[in-house]
């Protein structure tokens, strides 16, 4: 009796953080779509735009190392559930965004604190499973979650085509409230213990990491309207890489960090996390410019934009479940990781060089290819990585990924926005649209990130016996 309860729990814990992590995932991509009437709508510019999805990743990777804060605090499953109802709320805020002068404000405002509600959930996801599963069956429920997000991620963009043909815009928010509740419903039924409160944190390090992240990010989006011959263009991203170079040091001298980077010491775990990183920005930048491009460049509706995009989002989640069958197959993490970078890479390249001609047909082959080599890298990654932590540093391991993971998502939004916007025609960026002669330099840019993930992990990833990420032992702990 007891073996079939816990068992229910386990089940319980796996579906309610699949669900938030999936919400999480969702919200960066289904918004692709509804980018282009969104904008018509309510008068956005396309720097307002593409903020729209940055804005919400942004907050996402600032907030996720306080959301592990806020967990050893306040308990897991009370920040879990304050995060769930922040980011349920914010939805339903972006939802009903007035029309307006302040509409655009109104809006980022609104998708920054869903990213600060998904900040507070993804870290308390990744340690109830550590913290419910049994060793032996961690790998495993690991690589459920993870890619259970990742089918959110890439259904996005299709989901989102649908409602906007049928509903408008604004329903592409509301339908995370149901998803919210199921996750709350399951949370409950789990039971999972809260821990005994922590130590509480100074605020200095939150409100430094936080500010750091925003101006470094945002500073790099910005040079995309300034003139690159004027010094304050890259005043900004200057400051804010200052600042983020202070905040690391504030992080490693405290006795009772927000996010342990020292953990980055451990070299196998330090390869991996770049990896995910690197991975992440080549993901979200082909979803959103190849939704925009699709849309604006080629003229087609939102259904038909979303159609269109089943060579992407299929060959991605196919990707992702074929990575965990060469992992079991080969035994060596080398083999879907590199495999996958040189499918994305080739396939990311030959994406760029079709987008010219303007005809769907030559691009098909290499949106298939490039979702195929993205959807393989993350779960071996994910389901291999904590292999090499300390079992009691598993938790920090884990939101220290989720926010460099997300960091790499919010630059690569950044460099290629800005890209697109110094190369985007002024009366385009006021009316919110991104001509087809800017669009190549976003896939240019997801080139770029792959290729530096496919050398890293040339270079980086264990050739040993079985090309496995060994268990840490006392020589690979980071110390603290």
């Amino acid at each position: 009796m007891a073996e079939a309860a816990g068992a229910v729990r386990k089940r319980c814990v796996l579906a309610a953080t699949g669900c938030a992590g999936g919400l999480v995932m969702l919200d960066q991509t289904v918004v692709v779509v509804a980018l282009g009437p969104m904008a018509r709508s309510l008068g956005l510019t396309t720097f307002v735009m593409h903020g729209v999805v940055l804005v919400y990743v942004l907050a996402l990777c600032a907030f996720a190392p306080v959301g592990g804060m806020a967990a050893r605090r306040f308990g897991l499953m009370s920040t879990f559930r304050f995060g769930v109802v922040l980011f349920a709320a914010a939805s339903a805020a972006c939802g009903f965004v007035p029309a307006g002068d302040w509409a655009g404000a109104v809006l980022l405002s609104a998708r920054a604190l869903q990213g600060v509600g998904a900040g507070l959930m993804l870290p308390v996801a990744t340690t109830v499973i550590t913290g419910v599963y049994a060793e032996h069956e961690r790998g495993r429920a690991l690589a459920a979650y993870a890619g259970l997000a990742q089918v959110f991620f890439a259904l996005g963009p299709v989901v989102g085509a649908v409602l906007t043909q049928y509903l408008g815009w604004r329903s592409v928010f509301p339908v995370n409230l149901p998803v919210a509740a199921l996750a709350l419903w399951l949370a409950a039924r789990a039971r999972v213990a809260e821990g005994p409160e922590g130590t509480p944190l100074s605020a200095a390090q939150p409100l430094v990491v936080v500010a750091s992240v925003a101006l470094f990010v945002l500073g790099l989006y910005q040079c995309g309207v300034g003139s690159p011959a004027d010094p304050r263009t890259l005043a900004v991203p200057a400051a804010g890489a200052l600042a983020l170079a202070l905040a690391v040091r504030l992080v490693l001298r405290s006795p009772r960090p927000l996010v342990d980077l020292r953990l980055l010491r451990i070299g196998p775990y330090a390869v991996a996390t770049a990896l995910t990183a690197l991975v992440q920005a080549p993901q979200l930048i082909v979803m959103v410019h190849g939704t925009l491009y699709l849309r604006q460049a080629m003229h087609l509706p939102p259904l038909a934009t979303g159609l269109a995009l089943l060579p992407l989002v299929g060959s991605l989640t196919a990707g992702t479940y074929l990575s965990g069958h060469l992992l079991d197959r080969f035994r060596s993490i080398r083999v879907p990781v590199l495999l996958g970078l040189a499918a994305a890479t080739a396939g990311a390249v030959l994406w760029t060089a079709a987008l010219p001609s303007r005809e769907y047909l030559w691009q098909v082959p290499a949106m298939a290819l490039a979702g195929l080599g993205m959807g393989m890298p993350v779960p071996a990654l994910s389901a291999e990585l904590m292999r090499a932590v300390p079992e009691g540093k598993r938790a920090d391991a884990s939101v220290l990924r989720q926010t460099l993971r997300q960091l790499g998502g919010a630059v690569g939004l950044a460099v290629a926005g800005a890209l697109v916007l110094a190369a985007n025609d002024d009366s385009a960026d006021g009316a919110g649209v991104v001509t087809a002669a800017a669009a190549p330099l976003a896939f240019v840019t997801a080139s770029g990130f792959l290729c530096a993930a496919l050398l890293l992990a040339a270079a980086g990833l264990p050739r040993r016996a079985g090309g496995r990420i060994p268990p840490a032992d006392s020589g690979h702990s980071a110390p603290g």
